[in-house]
């Protein structure tokens, strides 16, 4: 009696509960960077003290309203992230009718200046705009013998610790360097902060976060 070989079905490959960041260079907006920066220096002028939140010392937070506060160019602005929250939200199965809900802040880091590990709560998903950099800076060493630029945003994978292993290849962390017209956008869920500035000049971003709303079915 001849022995069956047994039928190997393909296993289902199934993404479960990823993480999708974005990342978008947008071009030709040297004018709207100028703009944004004019805006923003006018507003620190008016409210130096700004508030506090996940930044520390040395960086100035605005008030929520930047895409209002900052005229013409904070609308266009806010538009950029409507369409790529729109993007992030096709990658998570969102249907095209869904409606986005805005608001974003300026921020301003100088020497020493950073944002501590922080989550974006009451939203969906979040991202962030870079206005300018005027403060330089060489890549460093970290004690981990990891390089990062001053300035850099780092992700932080949300596996738990007791996962990571030697024999695994989990990425502990994402990171970008800060460019001019490069926009970031990831859930708001995951946790992040921004390496310190080191020396003069300052670099200006603008984040924001996003809400999806239900809109009728046309």
């Amino acid at each position: 009696m001849t022995k069956k070989t047994p039928v190997v079905q393909p296993p289902f490959d199934l993404h479960a509960f990823s993480h999708n960041v974005l990342a978008r260079d947008w071009k030709g907006k040297d004018k709207l960077n100028a703009s944004l920066k004019a805006a923003i220096w006018r507003e620190r002028a008016h409210d130096p003290v700004g508030l506090y939140r996940s930044n520390a010392a040395g960086t100035w937070h605005s008030k929520d309203n930047a895409f209002t506060s900052l005229g013409d160019a904070g609308g266009e602005l806010q538009q950029m992230f409507a369409v790529a929250f729109a993007e992030w939200g096709g990658l998570a199965g969102l249907r095209k009718e869904v409606g986005i809900k805005c608001q974003g802040w300026a921020m301003v880091y100088e020497d020493r200046g950073y944002a501590t590990v922080h989550t974006h709560p009451n939203c969906h998903v979040s991202g962030v705009y870079y206005v300018d950099d005027t403060s330089g800076g060489d890549e460093i060493t970290m004690a981990t013998g990891v390089r990062v630029k001053p300035g850099d945003i780092e992700f932080i994978n949300p596996m738990p610790r007791d996962f990571q292993s030697k024999e695994l290849v989990l990425n502990p962390t994402l990171k970008f360097s800060f460019e001019k017209g490069r926009m970031v956008v990831f859930p708001s869920n995951l946790a992040h902060f921004v390496h310190p500035i080191v020396g003069p000049g300052e670099r200006i971003a603008i984040a924001a976060n996003g809400t999806f709303v239900n809109t009728p079915e046309g």
